[in-house]
């Protein structure tokens, strides 16, 4: 019996969409355009290796299938990193890079580099392998069900989720003949974990599809092809009926189709690079039929899904070790508005964003060995690379960061980021990595200022934050050590530090980046006044009977006496009580219930006053003076005051505004005092890291 859970995790991500893939990307708007809203470094001086993970070594001598063992692409999904390795479906968590123990079985495997990212959509997560697809559960990562295509191949296309339903394409050859398929998601059968799941509609085409990922409208999707030859010979992009999977419309482009379909709404068209170096831009009314196709010549072959951001467009393309580098195309004129060389053939789509400065940053990486994370910082009216490495007498893009010794590999893989602005990505090292935004201070709160001699630093309590450059704070009090000598008289702070991160770039004027460069820790210090151990009893003696004092009302009076008669008998060390505040804010609530109001006018007041305003009517005094007297009582209504006071107008005005003052003033004696001890605020810590530590000392200035 499968095991289901009540709930599912909670998703970072829009319901039903899909995150990066391998060469192309899914987020949350499901445009395929891999843009995002956190804030990412931007320039390599702000960049730190956060962690690095080995999922798999794949030079190990003793295991010959390591390659076949290399992690995917990653997903985010809520706070974890989910991916699949071999025959396994992993998460770790994204702040430690900690792997889960808890691991899906998967019905097949892929071969090496070639295999997508997972899909999430529904409370569950597809995977595609060589000749299928597998769903599981996302909470217990068991498995739903499993489809077997027919023509089988290598699952090697984008996992596209729309409408219930999930779309992807399988890869034999060149020239092989495979299928693209859509399959309705639902798990039929609860009661089964290999349940064989049935395709709704394939569509077999000669050369198959490779990397090849849909875009789905209301009514169709748009996917490309492979051309069934190893030449440049005309691909066909396709637009298929939803529901029958009947082929509504055609079109060739040069080159097979290695990239998904992205949309942009502000032009209202489809766009999508071939092998064959170009990028095409397609208008296509809302029954699936081209309207329009149009293309630019890139210099190079292209596998890029286009990534769309504020009228541009940006693909990477090249060769091998040859003619490479990121295209920026103004949609305006759908033309090339300039090109930044790289070292390395992005093969992957780019990750935007539009960072603080109002600039458009996108992010590639390198395919080549220690091929970089490199970026074009680009907005409309920009016609050459800007802050660019001088290498040789060429300008290339800027990085942000490279992989240096064991992290060092070819790099195909999609970037995604989370809401931190951290930078989580693979390559062929077998490594998970996470960049994120450099430390710039660390901030405590609850930190303890008043120490005992003799004792350590009492650190329970205090939180500690880390900021970042990027403006993040983020909790990173776990794992805090302390250090173990005693507090001495002359001891006067503590040194609150964190050894975070590992290496990082650093950018070099006129040159490339100086490339692993070790991390500093991050330092704060808390003020401390260490006292005697007897000074230091009688202190906290009066910090807890402050703390005691808990709800004031009138019975509190005796207990707010002794308090401050114990504080006061403190002399110099009152200073020391960090709870000052708590025993000044009883006083004054407690002064606030003595004061007489007008709301607590007795009753025996209220005749003697109404008496008196009869006797003063009988002798002739005004009416007003009567009214006046009345209305000094808020709790008789407007109706009584008019019965007594002689049914004027006036005198119902006066009283409810009055009333309306006893009540504000009552209302403000009740609030509640603020109670608890105050702690100092003070600086301290980042994200606890895998291998990294947090730790507080003790210095005299």
């Amino acid at each position: 019996m499968k095991k289901k859970l009540a709930g599912t995790v909670s998703f970072a991500l829009a319901a039903a969409l899909s995150l990066g893939v391998c060469v192309s990307a899914f987020v949350s708007d499901g445009t395929n355009n891999n843009v995002t809203t956190s804030n990412l470094p931007d320039s390599a001086d702000n960049a730190v290796l956060n962690w690095a993970t080995r999922i798999c070594d794949p030079n190990d001598p003793d295991d010959l299938n390591a390659w076949m063992k290399l992690p995917s692409p990653v997903t985010l999904i809520g706070d974890d990193i989910v991916f699949v390795s071999g025959d396994k479906l992993m998460r770790m968590n994204k702040e430690t890079g900690v792997i889960d123990s808890v691991v899906g079985q998967r019905a097949g495997t892929n071969g090496y580099s070639t295999v997508q990212p997972v899909t999430y959509a529904d409370g569950m997560i597809f995977s595609a392998f060589n000749g299928g697809v597998q769903a599981f559960d996302a909470d217990t990562l068991e498995s739903l069900w499993v489809y077997k295509d027919e023509l089988g191949g290598q699952g090697i296309c984008p996992v596209y989720y729309n409408d219930g339903c999930i779309y992807t394409g399988f890869w034999s050859s060149e020239t092989g003949t495979a299928n693209y398929v859509c399959m309705d998601v639902k798990d039929e059968d609860t009661t089964k974990t290999d349940e064989a799941k049935s395709a709704k509609w394939t569509y077999t085409n000669v050369g198959g599809f490779y990397w090849a990922g849909a875009y789905a409208t209301d009514k169709f999707i748009v996917v490309g092809s492979d051309n069934g030859t190893k030449d440049n010979s005309p691909s066909k992009v396709h637009t298929f009926d939803k529901k029958t999977g009947k082929v509504i419309d055609s079109k060739e482009a040069v080159g097979d189709i290695r990239s998904s379909v992205s949309y942009d709404k502000d032009t209202d068209a489809y766009y999508f690079t071939t092998k064959g170096g170009y990028l095409y831009k397609a208008e296509i009314n809302a029954d699936g039929k081209f309207t329009k196709l149009d293309s630019i010549a890139l210099g190079g072959a292209s596998t890029s899904t286009p990534t769309i951001l504020n009228g541009r467009a940006y693909v990477g393309y090249g060769a091998f070790d040859q003619n490479s580098g990121i295209a920026v195309i103004d949609l305006d004129s759908f033309e090339i508005a300039y090109t930044a060389k790289t070292k390395g053939y992005p093969q992957n789509s780019g990750l935007g964003v539009v960072n603080e400065d109002g600039y458009n940053y996108v992010y590639f990486t390198e395919n080549r060995d220690g091929g970089p994370i490199s970026y074009v910082k680009d907005k409309k009216g920009v016609t050459k690379v800007l802050d660019p490495q001088i290498i040789g007498d060429k300008e290339y893009a800027p990085a942000i960061f490279t992989p240096t010794g064991a992290q060092s590999q070819y790099a195909v893989a999609d970037l995604v980021a989370d809401e931190n602005g951290t930078i989580y990505f693979k390559n062929d090292s077998g490594y998970i990595m996470a960049v994120g935004s450099e430390v710039e201070k660390l901030v405590t709160e609850n930190a303890k200022t008043v120490c005992k001699e003799g004792e350590k630093y009492p650190a329970d309590g205090i939180k500690v934050y880390a900021v970042l450059k990027n403006g993040v704070k983020k909790d990173v009090t776990k794992d805090v050590t302390i250090d173990d000598s005693k507090l001495e008289k002359d001891d006067d702070f503590v040194t609150v530090t964190y050894k975070y991160g590992m290496y990082r770039d650093k950018t070099v004027s006129g040159g490339a980046n100086k490339t692993g460069v070790a991390v500093d820790p991050v330092e704060t210090t808390i003020d401390i006044a260490v006292l005697s151990a007897e000074d230091y009893d009688e202190v906290t003696a009066v910090e807890k009977t402050i703390a005691g004092l808990g709800e004031i009302t009138l019975d509190s009076e005796n207990d707010v006496k002794a308090a401050r008669a114990d504080y006061d008998a403190l002399g110099d060390l009152k200073k020391y009580v960090e709870n000052y505040d708590v025993l000044k804010a009883a006083e004054e609530k407690l002064e606030k219930l003595k004061a007489p109001s007008s709301s607590e006018v007795s009753e025996s007041e209220v005749t003697s006053s109404v008496s008196s305003s009869e006797a003063s009517s009988e002798t002739g005094s005004s009416e007003s003076s009567v009214t006046s007297s009345v209305a000094a009582v808020p709790s008789t209504s407007s109706a009584e005051t008019s019965s007594v006071a002689g049914s004027t107008s006036s005198a119902a005005d006066t009283s409810s505004a009055a009333s309306s003052s006893s009540k504000a003033a009552n209302n403000a004696s009740s609030a509640n005092p603020k109670t608890g001890t105050v702690a100092g605020v003070c600086v301290a810590g980042l994200a606890l890291l895998a291998g990294g530590a947090l730790t507080v000392s003790k210095k005299r200035k």
